[in-house]
C-alpha cells in the first residue's frame, strides 16, 4: 500500500511527480537503419553555444526550485497556510462569480430557417438503451430460507409517472413469535407518490410489531386478524395526522398542514407476503389490485401450475360489490359503475389514503378551500366508502415455488398462467446457462385495442433477473419495435401506454447457486 511522504520528503516527493509527467529522453538512440547506437562520452560531445546556453539556464531553473522548497517545520506550516488561504480565497471568488449574473448569449444567425435546427428532445431508444432503461432500477437480493436454503428475490420498478407513484420494500424483521420473516411489499400509488411513500416506510414496521406480540402456538385467524389490524391502525393514522392538521387553526395555504394531509390527499394499494422461513408458511395481504401469484410445481404434470393469493379489489370482485351494497344500501347505482367497475370515479373499492372517500364532505371542503384540496366526489352521502383493510391468504410453500408479486402495471398486460410460464422458462434457460433464441415477431391489431403478452411472442434473454424479463415480455417481448416503443415512450404520454409497473419475484431457492452465481445484495434486517 502506498503511503504519503510527509515533511521535506512530501515537498521531494511533489517534485519528483512532476517530472514524471514528461517522459525521459532514454540515452538509447536509433540511427537511420534501426540499430541502437551508444550513449554518448560527455567529453566527446559538440555543443553549441546556444545549447550551453540552455542547459546552463535550465541548472539554474532546479537549483532555484529546490532553493526554494521550504527546510523546515515552522516554513512548511507558513506554506500549508498560505494553500488553504488560497483555497478559501479561490471558494469564495468562484461562489460570488457563479452568483453574479452572466452576459446573455449571443445567437448566430443561421443563413435561412431550413438550417435552424428542430429536432426532438425524446430520445429513439435502440435494444440496447432500451434494455439499461429496463435495469435502472433493477435490485437482487439473498436470505435464508427453510432449512437454511438460500432464496432470492428480484426486483424491477419502471416509471411510467413522473415522479414515479410505485413504491416497493422487501426486510428481514420479527414475524409470529418473534421468529425471523421475510416481508415483500409492493405499494402502487394513485393520484400523487406521498401515499405509497409513507407504506415503504411504516407498513413492515407496523405489521412486524403487531405478529410479533402474537404467540407461534395462536390460530390461523388470530394471526390474520393481526395483520389486518396492523393496516388498519396505520390507515388510521394517516387520517387522524391530516384531519389534525386541518382542523388545527393554521392560517389557509399554511405549508405545514399541505405536508400533513399529503398521505390522505393522495392514495395507495399495498400488497406484503410475509414468509416464515421455520414454517414455510406464506401469508398474502392485499389492499387494492397489485397482485400474487404462486408458481407451484407439480409433481404430477411436472410443471409449474398458478395460484393466485391475492383477489383484486375492484367493482368487478362480487364480494366487493356485495359488501358496498350491504354498508351503503340503496346507493350502488350511484356509486359503483358496471361498466368500468369503479368505485365514485376510483379503480378499486379499498386503499390507503384516498380523503375523497373517507372524510365528511364538510372537511374535504375545508381542505379544498384552505390547502388546495380537490372537491367531495358526486353522489357522496354516507362516508367513508373505502378501507385500508386487506384480505389475508395462507399457503404452505416449498423451496421449488415461487412468488410473483407487481403493481397492476404488470397484470394490466399479462395473465396470472402465462407469467408463471415466462418465469417457468426463465428458470430453465437459466439452469441451462444460455437464453433461448429470440426471433423478432410482429405486433397484429392498432395499439388503441391494447396488446397481450402471451408465450409466443416471449423473449426469455434477461437471464440477470426474471422481474426484468417478466416486464420486458409484458411490454412487447420479442415483438421488438412493440416494445421499443412503449419504453420509449415519456410522461405523461406514457400512461396512455403503460403504468408504473414494480415486480418482484420471490425464489425459495436461488437458482443462481446452481450455476455457482452467488453475486446479489443481503436483505436489510429491521429492528
Amino acid at each position: 500500500m502506498l503511503r504519503r511522504p510527509t515533511g521535506n520528503a512530501w515537498a521531494t516527493q511533489i517534485l519528483r511527480n512532476r517530472a514524471v509527467r514528461v517522459p525521459p529522453l532514454t540515452w538509447a538512440r536509433l540511427s537511420s537503419t534501426g540499430a541502437p547506437q551508444p550513449k554518448p562520452s560527455p567529453t566527446k560531445t559538440l555543443r553549441s553555444s546556444a545549447e550551453a546556453a540552455r542547459d546552463s539556464k535550465w541548472e539554474r531553473t532546479k537549483r532555484r526550485l529546490w532553493e526554494e522548497v521550504p527546510k523546515t517545520r515552522q516554513e512548511w506550516r507558513r506554506l500549508i497556510l498560505l494553500a488553504v488561504a488560497i483555497q478559501i480565497v479561490w471558494t469564495v471568488y468562484d461562489n460570488v462569480r457563479e452568483s453574479s449574473p452572466s452576459p446573455v448569449p449571443p445567437l448566430e444567425a443561421a443563413a435561412s430557417e431550413e438550417l435552424v435546427p428542430v429536432e426532438s428532445p425524446v430520445e429513439v431508444l435502440d435494444l440496447e438503451a432500451a434494455n439499461a432503461k429496463l435495469r435502472r432500477e433493477s435490485r437482487s437480493f439473498v436470505f435464508e430460507g427453510q432449512d437454511k436454503v438460500q432464496g432470492r428475490v428480484d426486483v424491477v420498478r419502471v416509471a411510467s409517472n413522473h415522479p414515479v407513484e410505485d413504491e416497493w420494500d422487501l426486510a428481514v424483521a420479527k414475524g409470529v413469535g418473534g421468529s425471523k420473516t421475510l416481508y415483500s411489499g409492493v405499494y402502487d400509488g394513485h393520484a400523487g407518490w406521498a401515499t405509497s411513500k409513507v407504506l415503504k416506510q411504516s407498513l413492515v414496521s407496523y405489521v412486524s410489531a403487531a405478529l410479533s406480540r402474537v404467540a407461534s402456538s395462536t390460530s390461523g385467524n388470530l394471526v390474520d386478524e393481526a395483520i389486518k389490524n396492523a393496516f388498519v391502525r396505520l390507515d388510521d393514522r394517516i387520517t387522524a395526522d391530516a384531519t389534525d392538521a386541518v382542523k388545527a387553526g393554521y392560517d389557509p395555504g399554511a405549508a405545514e398542514v399541505i405536508s400533513a394531509i399529503a398521505p390522505a390527499i393522495a392514495g395507495s394499494c399495498a400488497l406484503l407476503s410475509i414468509y416464515d422461513p421455520q414454517t414455510s408458511t406464506l401469508r398474502t395481504a392485499v389492499t387494492g389490485d397489485s397482485r400474487a401469484v404462486r408458481g407451484a410445481w407439480s409433481d404430477k404434470s411436472q410443471q409449474f401450475e398458478a395460484d393466485q393469493l391475492s383477489v383484486d379489489q375492484t367493482g368487478f370482485n362480487k364480494g366487493e360489490v356485495d359488501r358496498i351494497d350491504r354498508e351503503h344500501p340503496g346507493e350502488k347505482d350511484d356509486i359503483l359503475s358496471p361498466v368500468s367497475g369503479r368505485l365514485l370515479g376510483l379503480a378499486v373499492t379499498r386503499a390507503f389514503g384516498d380523503h375523497r372517500w373517507k372524510w365528511t364532505k364538510e372537511l374535504i371542503t375545508t381542505a379544498k378551500e384552505d390547502f388546495y384540496g380537490t372537491t367531495p366526489r358526486p353522489s357522496y352521502k354516507t362516508p367513508p366508502y373505502m378501507s385500508a383493510e386487506p384480505e389475508v391468504t395462507t399457503r404452505q410453500v416449498r423451496t421449488d415455488d415461487f412468488v410473483i408479486l407487481a403493481s397492476d402495471g404488470l397484470w394490466d398486460t399479462i395473465s396470472n398462467e402465462d407469467a408463471v410460464a415466462c418465469v417457468s422458462r426463465w428458470l430453465a434457460a437459466k439452469r441451462a446457462g444460455r437464453p433461448e433464441p429470440v426471433k423478432e415477431t410482429k405486433h397484429s391489431g392498432r395499439l388503441g385495442d391494447g396488446w397481450t403478452a402471451t408465450p409466443e411472442h416471449f423473449a426469455i434473454e434477461d437471464l440477470d433477473s426474471a422481474a426484468v424479463c417478466l416486464v420486458k415480455n409484458a411490454l412487447g417481448g420479442s415483438r421488438r419495435q412493440l416494445f421499443l416503443g412503449a419504453v420509449t415512450t415519456y410522461a405523461p404520454m406514457s400512461r396512455n401506454v403503460r403504468d408504473d409497473m414494480t415486480v418482484q419475484v420471490i425464489f425459495f431457492r436461488d437458482p443462481y447457486q446452481t450455476n455457482g452465481w452467488r453475486r446479489a445484495f443481503g436483505v436489510r434486517e429491521h429492528r
